[in-house]
């Protein structure tokens, strides 16, 4: 499921997307939701399908509990640190020209999808996208599926509460051109 915004931006000038993401399972869920067991992702391109970056975090779960603010750790139980996603352009920058070298070298396209790690998270990079003409916004929770007999995930259905909070740009670059 996806949330999207027509938008136009140029994101040049910053070096960094920040999210806060909260996952919790649903109440009327019948089956545990555990950590990793669904992934946010944030999709910055000239269009949803053909020219983008996105960039995919696993969700640590939030347990059950009031958590009225009172304790100093209740923001960081509800918002976990996580949780939060820290995009970091000159990333997504790296990976593209990656992506382009494998083009070069025959082992990659421009019309599928090419994928970095970044540790547990991943950078997608599919068509042409362009940071100084972001027109597309789009945030989404997927299922990852399970893509072997030996994969973590159990490959069901998923049935979560997620909240997202405070998309903003940062560290504005103050360098004179």
């Amino acid at each position: 499921r996806a949330a999207f915004k027509n938008t136009n931006l140029d994101v040049r000038s910053y070096k960094k997307l920040k999210m806060y993401i909260h996952a919790e399972a649903s109440p009327t869920g019948n089956d545990p939701l555990n950590n990793g067991d669904m992934h946010a992702f944030i999709r910055l391109g000239t269009d949803y399908t053909d020219n983008y970056y996105e960039y995919e975090i696993p969700l640590n779960v939030t347990p059950p509990g009031n958590y009225n603010g009172t304790n100093t750790d209740d923001q960081y139980r509800v918002w976990p640190e996580a949780n939060e996603m820290i995009l970091e352009f000159e990333k997504l920058q790296a990976a593209k020209q990656k992506r382009n070298n494998a083009i070069f070298a025959g082992t990659a396209s421009l019309t599928t999808e090419y994928n970095v790690p970044d540790g547990s998270r991943l950078i997608t990079i599919k068509g042409n996208p362009n940071l100084s003409a972001v027109k597309t916004l789009m945030i989404g929770i997927r299922n990852p599926k399970k893509s072997g007999p030996t994969a973590e995930d159990d490959g069901l259905p998923k049935c979560g509460i997620i909240w997202v909070n405070e998309l903003r740009l940062t560290d504005f670059d103050e360098k004179g051109g």
